[in-house]
């Protein structure tokens, strides 16, 4: 735990005073803002059963380098209640948010009660954040009827609208794991977004961290993310736009390419509602594990800091440390189901590839179904995971659901040639090319998912229709259509 989360959680313990107010009256050392200070919303991410993460940037002028921040700490008041008038306060304290991490705030809200929904809110000076609203998991081992989460992953900002995000905000989900690519790196040129005024130091291809602190701010200003982050928590891992286009972490690439990456995993954790850490360096540690109850197993993974190779016969995809943390997890929980969620899938849809072979293996020795979620592709593929892949008469291990983009690549549907393409691998059940996410709802009885897909992001408001359903038996691996 960072110094700053530890310290919120002290103060988090401490009793509950009266509601939060919007005075007219100033925090010591704080004046009034040029510009609403909350301008990026408010979030919240990795749940347990009695704590959560509450995320938040002080930032009245979010497109400038500093944010038009003070070169010091400010102190930022925040509040958990039962209820969203604050009427029922369960929890609230106060946690400088400083300058060295470019005035965000991570707060470990302890002592919460397990399988509840929260609502929170922050104070700086005289301003009052939006309220967010969040849960805390059911407690271990606890029984279960449904859990629904959502995963995407992809969202570029100079391509689309964020439309996906606000019917994602508007549904049913307890949960958003987001699989990567929350921002891309490259210049920006030409125009975006009906000609929005993009400064130029924003356009510039990330290195520097702040760089990459701003165009974490243009992202965070759209208010369809923010929507999407206030709705309920997130867990977020990254891919490879965080730092750079298709970086292998475990090849040294030079000072130049280690600095690139100190500089985009400070920015990253800056602007996410992680429980991790924050970086040492160009190293940190974002693999995870938690439990819904006794009904699912959650592992979060790494695809790009180990990563040396796709297909060496000894050397680990994922780094040996991180196979290996997670083959020996896989019964770290009993639950019903197991998810291994990471940013780019584990071996090609059609290739060989030695570590998912000895991942699948291993699944399938302990006869643990897996399902695994990944991103990247810019494509929806649902099918089959197979234990050696591309030998389809291989037993069927467990399910994987590639998901499309929020936004990269643009509008679907996608070349009808590559979907056919796709299609012709017997594993492989559905292909989908337009924007979009699955919802899936975990049951003790089956896994029901939803592809719910936009009809375009090269314009706003577009409309969303649910494109195909599936089913997972528990007591039979592989997908079916439904």
């Amino acid at each position: 735990m960072s110094g700053a989360a530890a310290a919120a959680t002290a103060v988090g313990a401490a009793t509950a005073t009266p509601a939060l107010a919007a005075t007219t009256g100033t925090s010591p050392g704080i004046g009034h803002f040029s510009s609403y200070p909350f301008s990026l919303g408010v979030a919240s991410g990795d749940p347990l059963p009695d704590s959560v993460i509450l995320w938040t940037r002080i930032a009245p002028e979010p497109l400038v380098i500093g944010s038009g921040m003070p070169d010091r700490p400010v102190p930022v008041h925040w509040q958990v209640a039962d209820d969203e008038a604050f009427t029922e306060i369960v929890r609230e304290g106060e946690i400088f948010a400083r300058p060295e991490n470019n005035h965000a705030v991570h707060v470990d809200v302890r002592g919460l009660r397990p399988d509840r929904w929260y609502f929170y809110r922050f104070r700086c000076g005289s301003e009052l954040s939006p309220v967010g609203r969040t849960r805390t998991l059911p407690a271990p081992g606890a029984s279960v009827a449904s859990f629904t989460v959502t995963h995407l992953s992809c969202q570029n900002w100079a391509v689309g609208y964020f439309t996906a995000l606000r019917y994602m905000a508007e549904d049913s989900i307890d949960l958003a794991l987001h699989l990567g690519d929350y921002i891309y790196e490259g210049a920006i040129s030409g125009p975006v977004r009906d000609g929005a005024d993009v400064p130029d130091a924003i356009r510039a291809a990330c290195h520097s961290v702040d760089e990459y602190r701003l165009r974490y701010s243009l992202y965070k200003t759209d208010p369809d993310l923010q929507a999407a982050h206030a709705a309920y928590p997130w867990a977020i891992v990254w891919d490879d736009h965080e730092v750079s286009n298709d970086y292998a972490g475990g090849v040294d690439h030079g000072p130049a390419q280690l600095a690139r990456r100190t500089a985009g995993y400070k920015a990253w954790w800056e602007n996410t509602p992680t429980r991790v850490d924050p970086p040492v360096g160009a190293d940190e540690r974002i693999y995870r594990r938690f439990a819904v109850g006794s009904l699912v197993q959650f592992d979060l993974l790494d695809s790009r800091e180990y990563r040396i190779g796709d297909n060496d016969p000894l050397v680990s995809k994922l780094g040996d440390e991180q196979e290996a943390w997670l083959i020996d997890g896989i019964n770290a929980y009993d639950t019903t189901w197991n998810v291994a969620a990471v940013g780019q899938q584990l071996g090609g849809v059609n290739a060989n590839s030695p570590t998912r072979n000895r991942i699948y293996k291993a699944y399938y020795d302990r006869s643990v179904a897996p399902v695994i979620l990944a991103g990247d592709l810019h494509w929806t593929i649902a099918s089959d995971a197979l234990l050696a892949i591309p030998d389809a008469s291989s037993p069927i291990v467990g399910e994987q659901f590639i998901v499309t983009s929020i936004t990269s690549t643009g509008d679907g549907p996608g070349s009808q040639a590559t979907k056919d393409g796709w299609m012709k691998f017997p594993w492989v059940k559905y292909v989908d090319g337009y924007r979009g996410y699955i919802r899936s709802t975990f049951t003790p009885s089956g896994v029901y998912s939803t592809q719910r897909d936009v009809r375009f992001v090269t314009r706003p408001n577009a409309p969303v229709w649910d494109a195909q359903n599936f089913f997972i038996d528990p007591k039979k691996p592989g997908i079916q259509l439904a």
